[in-house]
């Protein structure tokens, strides 16, 4: 299985986008005085990657930590439904669950019903589900892998232009690219337009983070 598998497309993708985030604030120092910082680029490049490569850790914790939390709460909904005296209470957290979804537009007595219904389905489930040790390391692995392979893209130029100010022109360029993929890829199941406007709106919004991110000395 996949990251997004665990943690859904979505911030698979944020992941991605931290990165160049992470990575263009660092950069942008570059930018002041590229003639006497050019000599401690190998420095920045460093604290760069190791900052992607702990976010992705940090990240990738707490991701565990979360599926781990969600599937006992499951566990604990199928249990209770299984039970005549507590399907009160399956049907109060299956509510915590949904009603923060589409089903917010669903008259609540509506709601109730298919609440209801729900843990009537699930009193006929086996539960025990539990996360292995090996789906902890793949969303602790895949988190890092997606920040810290992002930074490491954008940071490529450095090495392979010699002129500092040059290299930050094309760093900066693969991040704005590299944001327009990650948009793109989110709506892939979609028309060209809507795919293309996707791409367009993700690298725009992380421009504007990165932007304000450096202004206030992030």
């Amino acid at each position: 299985m996949s990251l997004a598998d665990y943690i859904g497309k979505y911030w698979a993708g944020a992941e991605v986008i931290y990165g160049v985030i992470i990575v263009m604030t660092f950069t942008s120092i570059l930018r002041t005085d590229p003639a006497s910082l050019g000599q401690h680029i190998g420095r920045t490049i460093l604290a760069a990657i190791s900052c992607c490569a702990a976010w992705g850790l940090a990240d990738g914790l707490f991701y565990t930590w979360e599926r781990g939390y969600l599937l006992r709460r499951e566990n604990t909904i199928i249990r209770y439904s299984k039970s005549p005296g507590q399907q009160g209470s399956a049907v109060s957290l299956v509510g915590e669950q949904l009603d923060d979804t589409i089903l917010r537009n669903v008259p609540r007595d509506h709601r109730l019903q298919l609440y209801e219904k729900l843990v009537g389905f699930l009193a006929g489930v086996e539960g025990g589900g539990r996360m292995s040790a090996g789906e902890g390391l793949v969303i602790i692995a895949g988190t890092c892998m997606m920040s810290l392979g992002a930074g490491l893209f954008i940071v490529i130029p450095f090495f392979l232009v010699p002129d500092v100010e040059l290299a930050l022109r094309v760093s900066n360029l693969a991040g704005i690219l590299l944001l327009f993929g990650v948009g793109y890829s989110r709506a892939r199941d979609r028309e060209p337009l809507p795919r293309l406007a996707s791409g367009l709106g993700t690298s725009l919004i992380g421009i504007v983070i990165a932007g304000i991110t450096i202004v206030l000395g992030g």
